[in-house]
């Protein structure tokens, strides 16, 4: 199976540097704008804020400065219960006026309006996963976990390696979510395989893997993702097919709880 990144700050890097790789003469000022909005959320952790930003044409290095958007309208509402109103602070990040720590198991919206035309999306603040067991496998180098499975959450996970200083996977393997319709009490997550150069006899013991948890609309995301390239690159220009968890007219992006494990022994 194809790799494919998947952090979330991976998935903002190509948002902030794909135009500068563009080797064009001109800008192509033809390509529609599209505002962007990135938050990430996770529990016990204090919110950072929601950023917008607008999408630069390509062939025009990107500058914060002139892809930040100063004049959105932004609050929060957790649980359907408590409205949070958001304040332009720098750089396009919104921040509340006091120190936030969403919790597992909130569910926080967001609520826009910029030049008169709105956005919106919701997600749960997943729990941090469980861990029920961890196994090795031999044959394919990878390592998978069984764990505990909630609500409205899809988990993946990266494999590490204790070499003085722990080193970790950059990528996800797949997304593993119960069917739709049904509920399980666990799933069971895996790594991709572990490099060649950490396969060896001299790394045995020394391998772990670490699970993440995501509100389940990270699922759509991840694997519309997959079906595009940097020559057709919706972080740039909204092209493409990626599914967003933003709705609104010519708004992309995420707005995303993310929760993960410790690293936990596997091998």
């Amino acid at each position: 199976m194809k790799f494919i990144s998947t952090f979330i700050v991976i998935v903002f890097y190509f948002i902030f540097t794909s135009c500068e790789k563009q080797e064009l003469l001109a800008p192509d000022i033809s390509a529609e704008e599209f505002t962007v909005i990135q938050c990430e959320l996770s529990p016990n952790t204090p919110l950072a804020g929601v950023r917008v930003t607008k999408t630069l044409p390509l062939g025009v290095k990107y500058d914060i400065k002139i892809a930040e958007i100063k004049n959105a309208a932004l609050y929060l509402k957790i649980d359907n219960v408590k409205i949070i109103p958001l304040h332009y602070t720098s750089d396009g990040l919104y921040k509340p006026l006091y120190e936030i720590f969403p919790h597992e198991g909130e569910y926080f919206e967001l609520f826009g309006e910029l030049d008169g035309k709105t956005f919106y999306s919701k997600t749960k603040i997943p729990f941090v996963p469980q861990i029920i067991s961890t196994t090795y496998n031999l044959s394919d180098n990878y390592a998978e976990a069984t764990v505990k499975n909630e609500s409205d959450e899809v988990y993946s996970a990266v494999w590490a390696v204790n070499s003085n200083l722990m080193i970790t996977g950059k990528e996800f393997f797949n997304i593993a979510s119960a069917p739709e319709g049904s509920y399980l009490q666990s799933i069971t997550v895996r790594t991709p395989e572990f490099p060649e150069e950490y396969q060896t006899p001299f790394y045995k013991g020394r391998k772990y893997i670490q699970v993440f948890s995501f509100d389940k609309s990270f699922e759509k995301y991840f694997k519309s993702k997959g079906t595009n390239n940097l020559d057709n690159n919706p972080y740039v220009q909204g092209t493409g097919e990626t599914i967003w968890n933003i709705q609104g007219v010519k708004v992309i992006g995420m707005f995303i709880g993310v929760a993960k494990s410790d690293y936990i022994f596997a091998d």
